[in-house]
């Protein structure tokens, strides 16, 4: 008997994947959550683990795109390999199987440079510097201890783009020129799919976090009993609890021509991370699930444990897919009072992108009192709702921001 391994969809936006490296050899016994392969897509790499137990052959080679869905491996229950006699005729994909017993690249695989050190790489890495000329002995590795993976050779790629400049072959007033490709191409296109597929709408609003703020104080001041230090982000995610709570068809996806409203908030945090070269960076959107079943410590600590792992490239499958709705903060980036729009990215149909308070004297009472005001900027999809709907939910947001008790139900 055997059962097939798709090619997993790790996030909204993957269409296909590479194996840059298999970490099991063809025919060996597995258990459920041990390593398998590490998958690259456009945004990021990590090992995926096994999602049951059994023999594993791998089918997909090393270093080519597979779309999502085909087959790439199979589980036997024993490890005679006649039973995958008939693997070709049974898989919808094109590539070829791998042999039964090659050599398979282990995670800690050395390699010979060009000036004879050696070093550790991944396949897919070597066949990269062997395109591009590139001595692997040049490149730092930040894979694990220290193995060379695609993005560092990428990153060395560029870096020697850029190099060109000193020895005058570009233009005098032309710093550098960076071919879209790698983790930027793979965002551009998302951006521009989501823009073409979608009918985005943003408003702009101001809320009153002078009292959220107080709040906040007093729970940092009681940090060591709670458990954590409330981050800001923490409150808005909360408030952004309540006002689904009040418009749950904020909390929706568009698939398929349907309309689907889920009861679980999985909230998307967007996290700037630092490029390929000195003048890039992208985003990745860090997911914390379920946070309406979350008290506030709990929903702090998972969002900092979440972004955490982002930053250190610890993410594991979970902190990279399943979003819901997004919450893109530019706060500390933007001067104080600036309102930004991201985009939307489908099937979301909700992003919430607070920016850099400001302070503000307004009318208390008939007295008139320095306030610290939040900009928010709200961007949804037209398709599902419409402008009212959208007013609703953004004044029950701004309502919660305002009215901190809120928060508590």
């Amino acid at each position: 008997m055997k059962t097939p391994y798709l090619m997993p969809k790790l996030a909204i936006a993957m269409n296909e994947g590479t194996v840059s490296e298999w970490l099991v050899q063809p025919g060996s016994q597995v258990v459920a959550g041990q390593p398998l392969a590490c998958i690259e897509t456009e945004k990021v790499a990590y090992d995926v683990e096994s999602p049951e137990a059994g023999f594993f052959w791998p089918q997909a080679p090393i270093g080519e795109a597979v779309p999502c869905g085909e087959v790439i491996g199979y589980f036997t229950d024993s490890a005679d390999s006649d039973g995958l006699a008939d693997v070709e005729d049974e898989s919808p994909q094109s590539h070829s199987p791998m042999p039964a017993n090659p050599p398979v690249a282990a995670a800690k695989a050395s390699v010979e440079t060009s000036s004879g050190a050696r070093i550790i790489a991944s396949p897919l890495a070597r066949k990269m510097a062997k395109q591009h000329d590139i001595d692997l002995v040049s490149v730092t590795g930040s894979g694990p201890k220290g193995r060379i993976v695609k993005r560092d050779v990428l990153a060395t790629i560029d870096a020697q783009s850029h190099s060109v400049n000193a020895v005058g072959a570009l233009p005098l007033d032309v710093l550098a020129r960076i071919p879209l490709k790698s983790s930027r191409s793979g965002i551009a296109s998302a951006m521009m799919g989501s823009l073409q597929s979608t009918a985005q709408v943003s408003s702009s609003w101001e809320s009153d976090i002078t009292e959220l703020l107080k709040l906040r104080s007093k729970l940092v001041d009681r940090a060591e009993v709670i458990g954590s230090r409330i981050s800001v982000n923490a409150l808005i995610a909360r408030a952004l609890v309540y006002a689904v709570r009040q418009v749950p068809i904020a909390n929706s996806q568009l698939i398929d021509g349907e309309i689907v409203i889920h009861r679980a908030i999985n909230l998307g945090i967007a996290i700037s991370m630092p490029g390929t070269t000195p003048f890039d960076s992208k985003l990745v959107v860090g997911v914390v699930h379920n946070i309406n079943a979350l008290g506030l410590a709990d929903l702090d600590q998972n969002i900092k444990a979440c972004v955490e792992r982002i930053r250190s490239k610890k993410a594991g499958t979970d902190d990279l897919s399943g979003s819901t709705m997004t919450l893109s903060s530019t706060a500390g980036l933007a001067p104080p009072g600036m309102t930004t729009t991201p985009i939307l990215e489908g099937p979301n149909t909700s992003l919430v992108g607070p920016s850099t308070p400001i302070k503000r004297v307004k009318s208390i009472n008939g007295a008139f009192e320095e306030r610290d005001m939040l900009p928010l900027s709200y961007t949804f999809d037209h398709q599902v709702m419409d402008g009212e709907l959208a007013s609703r939910f953004m004044k029950a947001l701004h309502d919660a921001l305002e009215n901190p008790e809120l928060l508590l139900l």
